[in-house]
This record gives structure tokens, C-alpha cells and sequence, in this order.
């Protein structure tokens, strides 16, 4: 059940960043608060097997700028 999912530790390697809390207050954070990220169970933030993807929002403008 991946669906282009990820955990954070997979997220941060994609993007080479090894600094958990910097990762999460300089980036994560902001992208989750601008509905930029989505959450695998929305419901249950922290959950033991959270995982996250690209919400529409953040592919379409993604796309938009390479």
C-alpha cells in the first residue's frame, strides 16, 4: 500500500537532509500547515506507521515549476 507514500526518514533521505528536528520545524511543518503534504491516516496524526505524500496541491505546482 504504498501509493507514492513515505515515511519521514524516507522522505529526508530522498531529499538528503540527516537533521530530524530541522527537517521537521525548517520544512516539514510548513508544507504540512500549507496542505502541501498528506497524511496516510488523517485521523490519527501519530499513528505508529504514519506515512506521507504530495498532496494535489503540491504535485500540480510542482509540475508547474521544473
Amino acid at each position: 500500500m504504498n501509493d507514492g507514500y513515505m515515511t519521514m526518514n524516507e522522505i529526508m533521505a530522498n531529499v538528503g537532509l540527516k537533521h530530524r528536528t530541522s527537517f521537521r520545524e525548517n520544512y516539514f511543518i510548513p508544507a504540512l500547515a500549507d496542505g502541501a503534504i498528506e497524511l496516510l491516516y488523517p485521523d490519527q496524526p501519530n499513528h505508529p506507521k504514519q506515512q506521507y505524500r504530495l498532496a494535489e496541491v503540491a504535485k500540480e505546482w510542482k509540475s508547474g515549476h521544473r
